[in-house]
């Protein structure tokens, strides 16, 4: 279980993951990438955690190469591709057990090679450090606004206040107050009373803005945190707190070409037209269109032009009244 790992050796070490997962044909290993220098704020940086999320895993080996022990004050531990097996085959999923990673949380260290990678995180490097960042995109399945939303208890190093505007210094329009999960990342995290923020962005298309977006975000959170120097301007908080769950999401009610009337970040009223749902057969052409569930943001749009019945279409998040 990657047993020459030390969290605390002085300056920048590079491993291979290969060994926690297993012996896996026609997979090579991954980098974990730590970097250490005095004291200061540790933080845990994860990407791939589903494979087909590329954006974090651009970003973060960028970082993993440019980052150097003069820019850190303290612990830095870099992952771009936790999911490596899935993200070098170009699935969402592990191909090797099927299992969705973000479900498969704290893990098991005789498990499958998904449930040894997740315990390997939670066992060896959550304490080793004082917040973790979890870095997510749309995937191949839907775009999402840039967004961000974190988890604290009472005994985190970060408590909620911090972890608030910690938030708010990734420059980012949208932050996010959402229930967790225990079963992912963040959900194991909080019940090891480790703070954490999941950075949202992206869809499947890899445009140059995302990524600087996402790159961005970090080196500012990063430096606002106290763990590398900064290199980027503060950027002061302008966007807004929301809520999101079921009851803002539109779905497809049969198998439908999908146009959607909004962009993403756009704020919609109650009944507005967000999309319209287009005939795949018959001699009409008419469209269907979807109403907002609710007053708020576009949050997410599916990637798809075409969705089966039931297929999420979007979602809208609404304002947070403080």
């Amino acid at each position: 279980m990657l047993t020459d790992f030390d969290a605390a050796r002085p300056g920048k070490s590079v491993y291979d993951l290969g060994p926690v997962a297993g012996s896996l044909d026609g997979v090579e290993g991954e980098i974990l990438c730590c970097i250490n220098n005095g004291e200061g704020p540790s933080v845990l940086l994860l990407g791939g955690i589903h494979g087909d999320e590329y954006e974090a895993q651009i970003v973060l080996r960028r970082l993993a190469e440019r980052l150097e022990p003069a820019d850190v004050t303290g612990r830095v531990i870099i992952i771009p591709a936790l999911n490596f097996p899935a993200a070098q085959k170009g699935k969402r999923l592990s191909p090797f057990d099927g299992q969705n990673m973000n479900r498969c949380f704290p893990g098991k260290e005789d498990g499958t090679p998904t449930e040894r990678l997740c315990a390997f995180v939670t066992k060896r490097l959550f304490p080793a450090v004082d917040l973790l960042i979890d870095v997510h995109a749309g995937g191949g399945d839907v775009s999402v606004v840039p967004m961000v939303f974190g988890f604290a208890t009472a005994k985190s190093m970060v408590d909620d206040a911090r972890l608030n505007l910690l938030m708010e210094a990734w420059g980012y329009r949208f932050v996010q107050h959402v229930d967790g999960i225990d079963e992912t990342a963040c959900g194991a995290a909080k019940l090891a009373d480790l703070a954490s923020i999941e950075v949202e962005g992206g869809g499947g298309r890899m445009k140059p803005a995302e990524l600087a977006i996402m790159e961005e975000g970090l080196l500012r959170a990063l430096a606002n945190f106290g763990a590398i120097e900064p290199q980027l301007e503060p950027s002061a908080f302008t966007g807004v707190h929301f809520t999101a769950g079921p009851e803002g999401q539109y779905l497809a009610p049969f198998s439908a070409l999908v146009e959607h009337c909004m962009s993403l970040g756009d704020h919609v009223e109650k009944g507005q037209c967000v999309a319209r749902l287009h005939p795949t057969s018959g001699r009409s052409a008419a469209a269907v269109e979807v109403a907002a569930p609710r007053t708020g943001y576009i949050l997410r749009q599916t990637e798809h032009a075409f969705a089966a019945k039931g297929q999420l279409v979007g979602n809208i998040g609404s304002l947070l009244r403080r």
